[in-house]
């Protein structure tokens, strides 16, 4: 399979990655609408649910679980979509034909430090769950690190290949 033209795989992740990049957009849209509303949640439930329903914890405000868990899903999205358009800029370039630009390494290492942040962004959510005693399960593991690290290395790659394409470029 080719890597660039029709039916190549990369017009088949970049139509991936589009669909991907509209369904980050409304779910992202229907976190920040629930951040919004949070605070207004137990009056609105009120309104709306019979009066021996309890969805809350009793006292008419929600609690910082629920702020803890819903900020969390708003970064790890805002994070998701960010590393979608990188990735669909770096297709871009791909079917141009110069993969090995010097935007592309830091296109990568623009995703690096965005997965950074957000796993930076989890140990903050762990810490304001442990302050508050909250019971949120927040996903870290090695191979997030790991990741983290090979798409840095990815980032000094293309450097370093722009780098080489540039020197040959002025090569007659």
């Amino acid at each position: 399979m080719r890597a660039i033209g029709k039916g190549s795989l990369s017009s088949i992740l970049a139509i991936g990655l589009h669909i991907t990049r509209v369904v980050l957009w409304i779910i992202l849209g229907a976190v920040t609408l629930a951040l919004i509303i949070l605070p207004f949640a137990p009056m609105i439930a009120d309104l709306f649910m019979d009066s021996d329903a309890v969805i809350f914890d009793g006292d008419g405000v929600a609690d910082a679980e629920d702020f803890i868990k819903v900020s969390s899903a708003f970064v790890t999205f805002a994070v998701m979509l960010f590393v979608v358009n990188r990735l669909l800029e770096i297709l871009k370039a791909l079917r141009f034909g110069s993969p090995f630009v010097k935007e592309n390494a830091d296109r990568f290492r623009g995703i690096g430090y965005a997965l950074l942040m957000g796993e930076g962004a989890k140990f903050a959510f762990g810490f304001l769950a442990l302050i508050y005693d909250a019971d949120v399960e927040l996903n870290m593991t090695f191979l997030s690190w790991l990741a983290i690290i090979t798409v840095f290395v990815l980032a000094e790659v293309f450097r370093e290949g722009a780098r080489m394409k540039e020197e040959q470029d002025l090569t007659v």
